[in-house]
């Protein structure tokens, strides 16, 4: 029997199992999208798309949105990955979709965000020239670093982030947020009881959530989904902990 009886506000859908999950804890989930991400292959992005799938390369993702739309390319013209396709990506969800869509290609490395991941890049040295799959909205921190570095970037834009704010009726326990962009969508609109406590999914989230609010913040020890939701269920199994 559930212990508690808390509701917490997810800014993106979640999956059912972790709903169920979070639900045998007595915590009730709820979920409006704050962000929408839409795709962007224009005709010269398809065809750079579909060179890279036969010339190989380095690869960088630090998205899974990403990994989405470029091997939906691939996959919708029946390319065939080179072999010497290298894969570095960050921890959690994007890790995932490689694993899930690219089967056929090495990962390299892994890190918990983009800065780390261009440092591991840099000590690797595997590469003097990386391809970054990325959105429109993203930190300046892993190309910038390379280059740096003497490591050439080039950047392809395969999807766009778009800010979808919308007002709440009421009010929650928690709030899962899951990137800068829809900490700054939610807050357009809204703004959040002292007792409401926010969950990031890393510390640049964690960062924005700070500079729009003044509740707590607590951000998840990896970027992933599961483990966000597994973060809030644990602070609410342990609340009292935190007074």
């Amino acid at each position: 029997m559930p212990r508690h009886n808390y509701r917490i506000l997810s800014t993106k859908p979640l999956p059912q199992e972790l709903v169920h999950t979070a639900a045998q804890h007595g915590i009730a989930v709820a979920a409006q999208a704050f962000i929408d991400v839409q795709p962007v292959i224009t005709p010269e992005t398809r065809k750079r798309i579909m060179e890279l799938a036969s010339a190989g390369g380095v690869i960088v993702f630090t998205s899974p949105n990403a990994v989405k739309f470029v091997t939906g390319v691939w996959m919708h013209d029946e390319a065939r990955l080179a072999a010497r396709h290298r894969v570095y990506c960050i921890e959690g969800a994007t890790r995932q979709a490689v694993e899930e869509r690219m089967q056929n290609v090495v990962i390299e490395g892994t890190a918990a965000n983009s800065l780390e991941l261009a440092r591991l890049i840099i000590k690797d040295g595997i590469a003097d020239r990386v391809i970054f799959f990325s959105g429109n909205i993203r930190r300046a921190d892993l190309p910038d670093l390379l280059q740096e570095n003497g490591i050439v970037v080039e950047e392809v834009v395969v999807y766009n982030t778009v800010e979808t704010p919308a007002a709440l009726d009421e009010d929650y326990d928690g709030v899962l947020f899951f990137s800068p962009s829809s900490v700054r969508s939610f807050f357009t609109s809204n703004s959040l009881p002292e007792s409401t406590v926010c969950f990031a999914i890393g510390s640049t989230t964690a960062a924005a959530i700070g500079a729009l609010s003044r509740n707590r913040v607590i951000t998840s020890p990896g970027p992933s989904v599961a483990m966000l939701v597994e973060t809030a269920i644990f602070y609410f199994d342990n609340i009292n902990c935190y007074e």
